[in-house]
């Protein structure tokens, strides 16, 4: 692959929406490694094999993605630590349950932002559950329930996922 820049990055239209709507999240897919589970072709991932995914929907307005760039100069290296941030309203058994099971796994998440284009995280080390805050809140308007974040170090940034492909991947 070469180093050189052979294209650059128009302004676009002003039709851009930020936020995330849901976030589908399971087991990094067994008995593969690496991306043979996943067939990518321009940075759009056309198929995924092996992955069974639950939706997890976070409460209006609270939760997103990043993908942030961590390079050192020194080594020569760049890797992408994706992040995934959820928040889910109204403490339960059940929440607290899941939000266990998550810390105890090796996850993939497949995110679907407010402009309707789904991203893959965690492709090729998979995703965990790195940090989180389970709360009653104080006043009447705080939040009871729970703030996570899934994450994990990748060589490459989030790929978007093709719409057509997701049904066939939840859970049933």
């Amino acid at each position: 692959m070469s180093c050189n820049l052979i294209s650059g990055i128009s302004k676009g239209c002003r039709d851009n929406a930020a936020g995330i709507v849901e976030a589908y999240i399971g087991n990094f897919p067994s008995g593969y490694t690496g991306n043979e589970w996943y067939t990518e072709s321009d940075g759009t991932i056309t198929s995924i094999s092996g992955a069974s995914l639950y939706q997890f929907v976070p409460t209006k307005n609270s939760s997103s993605w990043t993908d942030e760039i961590q390079s050192t100069v020194e080594n020569g290296s760049i890797g992408y630590l994706h992040s995934l941030n959820l928040v889910f309203a109204k403490n339960s058994a059940d929440m607290r349950n899941t939000i266990k099971i998550l810390g105890q796994a090796n996850l993939i998440a497949i995110v679907r932002d407010k402009n309707e284009k789904y991203w893959l995280l965690g492709p090729q080390s998979g995703l965990e559950l790195s940090a989180g805050t389970g709360s009653s809140g104080v006043l009447l308007n705080d939040l009871n329930g729970w703030n996570i974040t899934i994450s994990g170090t990748e060589p490459q940034p989030a790929m978007e996922v093709s719409a057509a492909i997701i049904s066939g991947l939840l859970a049933s």
